[in-house]
């Protein structure tokens, strides 16, 4: 497929068209609505599952997932607010949004903590920010941003997990503006929000997870 600059231009077929293996070709991509013409291919989608941070396991059949359309765009977000990550799918062609929920047994999923950050010098959402955890030996960093794919953002809520640790030992913020905050020990299974400049974190249990 070309794009031409001018939506005018009119490019001629290259070489042979093979009708049987589905191939065709369209003088000018704008043309192809009134020609009855799309791209779109029906696969099935594919999820992977990260396994220890070493390797990636195909969960695409154990989780539904594995659902035949032209899929796009896909957002992770906690939807039901239950501390677990669930999926938004969108495909293309009218078809409708799917919400995968989360249903991963709790007693394997591990603790968590939801990081909401509230910008006062910096922008008020603190993208830009950096947040640094301690957990146990292990630093875990994450950067604050709407997650932007194909066709769909996500929110800009940062989420550690835990494992089976019962808290963050040390929180470090770096707002936008270059300034580093430090932060003691946050518990497991909770939200948290922190206000640029404020030493105190408003700290809520999330009800029902885990």
């Amino acid at each position: 497929m070309s794009r031409p600059l001018d939506r005018m231009c009119e490019l001629p077929v290259r070489g042979a068209i093979d009708k049987e293996a589905g191939e065709f070709w369209v003088t000018n991509p704008f043309k192809m609505p009134s020609e009855g013409k799309n791209l779109s291919a029906f696969e099935n989608n594919r999820l992977f599952m990260n396994v220890n941070g070493t390797s990636f396991v195909d969960a695409s059949y154990g989780s539904m997932a594995n659902i035949d359309s032209d899929s796009r765009s896909v957002v992770t977000a906690d939807f039901n607010r239950d501390g677990r990550p669930d999926l938004l799918v969108g495909s293309v062609g009218g078809g409708p949004l799917r919400l995968f929920y989360n249903q991963l047994n709790a007693e394997n999923s591990g603790g968590m903590v939801r990081i909401s950050l509230r910008g006062t010098h910096s922008n008020r959402a603190a993208v830009g920010s950096r947040i640094e955890a301690w957990i146990n030996d292990k630093k875990i960093v994450r950067d604050v941003f709407h997650q932007n794919g194909c066709m769909g953002q996500g929110p800009s809520v940062p989420v550690f997990g835990l494992g089976r640790s019962e808290k963050i030992d040390r929180l470090r913020v770096r707002w936008p503006t270059g300034t580093w905050q430090e932060f003691g020990t946050v518990p497991a299974n909770s939200e948290i929000q922190i206000t640029e400049g404020e030493s105190e974190i408003v700290v809520t249990p999330v009800v029902g997870s885990f």
